[in-house]
């Protein structure tokens, strides 16, 4: 095993086969003073010892590269004793840094959120001497090419998870909320994970989702393509709005098949009419016959219909607040809580009473045709924003049937996914991201988009970078949601954060007037619809401080095999960006395809690309052989991933054969490069730039014949 935990003279030391040793201190934040005696061994994976009111125990298991450990108290006192937080640290990590082995950490948001708030934005800074990086759920901290640190909650049941990453040393921290142990009780504390690697973090972030997802029972399905009003419209709808842009769908013939959700967001409700005081669940003066016309003529459209809710969430003035304060967490004393620095309340799922209330009125949702739930706010339960007073996990709370907050979260949650069933697509949105695994199908990885680079709250600089940073979840833990895909204030950054939407590998929702949709950006939307469903991965994403500009994602259809790769240039300037994943070897050759601009070259050696300022360039690489080979399609960004089951050459017989998927987006062309001893001879039209393109057509096959030679 290359990562062990032992109990050594000094205490509790991480040994890694190439990185040497860590040391891994345990430290308890209680009502009562401990005197903390050594670790004694307690079996092969386990260690014990006397903090005097309180028995630690921690136990461990290897799993790969990697350790989940659990820390286990047992109060031996005569008298209740209150826990607050436990935190373990692995120090020494300053050794491994050296002028030429930068660290930077990673911060995971603690929720994506219409937010001002720093809680949303996730990204990658640079380590310094005494500076401290936060992330919620998971923390990382690594050097360009290594080597990493891996650490966060494994198991999300009881408490959240909080990593402090310093130059020196990375801390996992789980508040406990005030948890009263009494005399002779024990209490698990949530497991946690940690990796160690002389590789940079990626492989062991993916593999860190994979855990969390195997652990939660997360079973993601596909992603969604579809259609949403609240990034273009905002609150500003109605009925009739809806349902011209039902219409304009129909009338798209390059986004009709591939939309296949119309979600009304928020703006249906009675919340927009009564200022905010009352519910979400009513419909308002502009829905008069409520929404269930609406879902019918989505619905009979082939089309899932969706629906945004504030599911917990109770505002000064309501009526539930006035007949039901028994409903409603509750402060330390006694009475409703508000949460998030205004006049709101929480409804406690836990509440018998509240539970059923809920429960009603999602079963009714679901039968009046929605299919799709995006439900919002939903960190009112646990904390809009934890780095506010009010707000922290040192403030009590009170709840009818659970200890914690994330104890009520999740019940809040299941309750939603069992009134609903299987069937229905619930995403969660402003929701604390590792709290909802395991329960939502689609997670909000970042803040409300804006259709320019900076934004009011948040422009597209910041949801692309919370994009890039939680890229690891995608497909593993859930589905990755990074927000409405908008018409932005040019072409260029429209096709910039199209992109960053399409590499995410999760839902691809776009928001606009499709009654006024330019033509230039009908034919953008549809090019990254629908889609892959894996994520590319962001190859420098601990290598710079501004945002990766590097990203790739390996295909294959049958023989064939080729890489997508988006340079991204965040600055206001055009760069030349080398892209550090070919071959630098110059007698190496590959095609590259400018997916977006359609043009072709051949490059011998490293590749690299010339991108606008905040602008991207995607590209096909397939290596260059001695037979004819499909360089680029004009069908979907990622070039081969939705057009075919399978690319086979025949070369006795000269024959390439595209067997063109059902599910191919649209009518196209492939392009297709020839050796110079290559000729056509029939199945393909020659093109200007010197390569031959044949036609595709969903569902069937389609063949070229070449030969060795002239003709």
């Amino acid at each position: 095993m290359a990562l062990q935990l032992v109990v050594g003279p000094d205490g509790l030391v991480v040994e890694h086969q190439s990185l040497g040793s860590l040391g891994l201190d345990v430290s308890l934040h209680t009502s009562v003073v401990a005197h903390a005696a050594p670790w004694i061994a307690d079996g092969a994976a386990a260690a014990s010892r006397d903090d005097g009111d309180l028995a630690v125990r921690l136990s461990w298991e290897h799993a790969g590269d990697a350790i989940h450990l659990q820390v286990t108290l047992r109060n031996q006192s005569d008298k209740d004793v209150t826990l607050r937080k436990c935190a373990i640290r692995l120090g020494g990590l300053a050794a491994w840094w050296t002028p030429a082995v930068v660290p930077r950490a990673l911060r995971v948001a603690w929720c994506g959120a219409h937010s001002r708030s720093h809680a949303s934005r996730s990204y990658v800074t640079r380590l310094t001497d005494g500076t401290e990086v936060e992330s919620w759920w998971v923390g990382a901290i690594s050097g360009a090419d290594g080597p990493s640190i891996v650490a966060g909650g494994l198991a999300f049941e009881r408490f959240v998870t909080r990593t402090v990453a310093t130059s020196d040393a990375l801390i996992v921290e789980q508040p406990l909320e005030g948890w009263m142990l009494a005399p002779g009780e024990t209490i698990d504390i949530d497991p946690i994970r940690i990796a160690l690697d002389t590789a940079a973090a990626y492989d062991n972030l993916e593999a860190y989702a994979s855990a969390v997802g195997l652990v939660s029972r997360a079973h993601p399905r596909p992603p969604v393509g579809g259609w949403g009003s609240w990034g273009h419209w905002s609150e500003r709808i109605d009925a009739g709005l809806m349902h011209e842009m039902v219409l304009g769908l129909e009338g798209s013939t390059l986004l009709r098949e591939q939309v296949r959700l119309v979600q009304v967001d928020d703006g249906w409700s009675e919340l927009l009419d009564s200022k905010r005081v009352s519910s979400s669940w009513r419909s308002n003066a502009r829905f008069p016959s409520g929404f269930a016309p609406l879902a019918d003529v989505v619905v009979r459209s082939g089309r899932t219909f969706g629906l945004w809710l504030l599911p917990f969430t109770v505002n000064a003035g309501s009526a539930l607040l006035e007949s039901h304060p028994e409903w409603l967490v509750r402060g330390a004393d006694g009475a409703p809580a508000r949460v998030g620095g205004g006049d709101s309340y929480c409804i406690d799922p836990t509440h018998p009473g509240a539970a059923r209330w809920l429960r009603t009125l999602l079963v009714e949702l679901r039968t009046r045709g929605v299919g799709y739930v995006k439900l919002d706010f939903l960190r009112a339960l646990l904390a809009p924003d934890p780095a506010t007073g009010a707000d922290s996990f040192d403030t009590l709370r009170i709840h009818a049937g659970a200890r914690t907050r994330l104890e009520a979260y999740r019940a809040g949650l299941s309750l939603v996914r069992d009134a609903l069933g299987s069937e229905v697509i619930i995403l969660a949105c402003s929701a604390p991201i590792g709290a909802t695994a395991g329960l939502a199908d689609a997670q909000r990885i970042g803040p409300d988009v804006e259709p320019t680079w900076d934004g009011r709250l948040a422009g597209i600089r910041d949801a692309a970078r919370a994009t890039a940073a939680n890229w690891f979840w995608q497909g593993r833990t859930w589905v990755n949601d990074p927000d409405y895909l908008l018409v932005c204030e040019n072409e260029t950054l429209t096709r910039f954060w199209a992109t960053l939407v399409a590499l995410s590998g999760g839902a691809v929702v776009l928001s606009a007037d499709l009654s006024t949709l330019p033509a230039w950006a009908e034919r953008l939307f549809a090019f990254v619809l629908p889609p892959t469903g894996h994520a590319a991965r962001p190859i420098d994403l601990f290598a710079t401080d501004d945002g990766p500009s590097q990203f790739r994602l390996a295909c294959s259809r049958g023989e064939a095999t080729w890489q997508m790769v988006a340079l991204v240039n965040w600055s206001e300037r055009p760069m030349r960006i080398v892209y550090t994943g070919a071959p630098r070897d110059p007698d190496v050759a590959q095609h590259v395809w400018d997916a977006w601009r359609q043009r072709h070259r051949i490059v011998h050696g490293p590749v690299s690309g010339f991108v606008e300022p905040r602008g991207v360039s995607l590209l096909r690489l397939t290596p260059v052989t001695s037979v004819p080979t499909v360089v680029g399609t004009d069908v979907h960004w990622a070039q081969g991933w939705h057009e075919f089951v399978c690319i086979e050459f025949d070369a006795a017989a000269g024959r390439l054969r595209l067997e063109v998927a059902g599910s191919c987006p649209r009518d196209g062309q492939a392009w297709v490069w020839l050796p110079p001893d290559w000729s056509l001879v029939f199945g393909a039209s020659p093109t200007p730039d010197g390569l031959v393109s044949i036609p595709l057509c969903p569902g069937q096959t389609s063949e070229a014949i070449f030969c060795r030679g002239s003709l």
